[in-house]
């Protein structure tokens, strides 16, 4: 089975034609491949690799448009850091077409936006957000390498969320935003959190995990996550106030704490504590 689809998969024309006029009806072992094994499959490959299965049989034509999960990470972006982002094959392009010819949900999305590529604007980038936006998608990993990158309004109403990951990027959320009722966990690298939101509170009922690295006006992240277990806060020297209020959390069992601007002393429910003052580590 393994090598039959590993002969499909190669770039070799010839090979893959003999293959598709040998097994042209409707009966062979690749057509009649179980429903609950084709997502599977197509999402443990590569995207190009999952779009290129449209040729095995009319019944795998379109299947790749139904994945649910798009990894536009490993290997990905590399195959265009020679191509112009807004070339007839660029990575903009490219992602788009995949973007707007998908039906159903995206439950999980992975996009590298490497530095590489020259983006005029995320505008592109937008419009990938707001089709997220509209198909339920549960994770958004964004690793942006490229200009800063605000993030999106549409976003902010992806409300079955349960995993954020954020690198180079402005978290601003509109106004009459109260949080992310599924959201168990949020890594946020090298993000800005820009002016104070008026001190508006953004409700994380489900938090469990937090990670900031580097960020930067992190006093402007007022959240309530009641049900925090693992807290790492690194690199963010305004973070206090609201380390401070996170550190009441009656859930918070680990904490990982390095380079804040001031002390911090009540950690008295705190059952794994790490605190870096000026290069010296504490640990109790």
């Amino acid at each position: 089975m393994s090598k039959v689809l590993l002969n499909v998969m190669t770039d070799n024309h010839h090979k893959r034609r003999r293959f598709l006029t040998s097994n042209a009806d409707d009966d062979d072992i690749i057509s009649n491949f179980p429903e609950d094994l084709i997502n599977p499959i197509l999402e443990r490959l590569p995207v190009k690799d999952a779009v290129r299965t449209s040729v095995l049989s009319k019944r795998w034509r379109y299947r790749w448009t139904t994945m649910r999960k798009l990894d536009l990470i490993h290997g990905f972006s590399g195959q265009f850091l020679k191509i112009g982002a807004f070339s007839c094959h660029g990575f903009t392009r490219v992602i788009s077409q995949i973007m707007i010819h998908h039906q159903g949900p995206i439950l999980t999305f992975l996009l590298h936006i490497p530095k590489e590529i020259v983006l005029d604007s995320f505008q592109e980038v937008d419009q990938w957000m707001l089709i997220l936006s509209r198909n339920n998608v549960r994770k958004i990993t964004i690793v942006n390498l490229n200009l800063i990158y605000q993030i999106p309004y549409s976003v902010f109403s992806c409300l079955e969320l349960t995993a954020l990951g954020l690198n180079k990027c402005i978290f601003k959320p509109p106004l009459a935003f109260k949080g992310f009722p599924n959201l168990q966990v949020i890594i946020l690298t090298n993000v800005n959190f820009g002016v104070n939101l008026g001190g508006t509170v953004i409700n994380l009922p489900q938090l469990k995990g937090l990670i900031l690295y580097g960020c930067g006006n992190v006093n402007n992240f007022n959240i309530k996550a009641e049900k925090l277990q693992n807290l790492c806060v690194t690199g963010c020297p305004d973070a206090n106030a609201m380390v401070l209020q996170l550190l009441h959390s009656e859930h918070l069992n680990s904490v990982h704490i390095c380079r804040l601007s001031r002390s911090i002393k009540d950690f008295s429910q705190v059952k794994r504590f790490s605190f870096t003052i000026d290069g010296y580590f504490l640990k109790v």
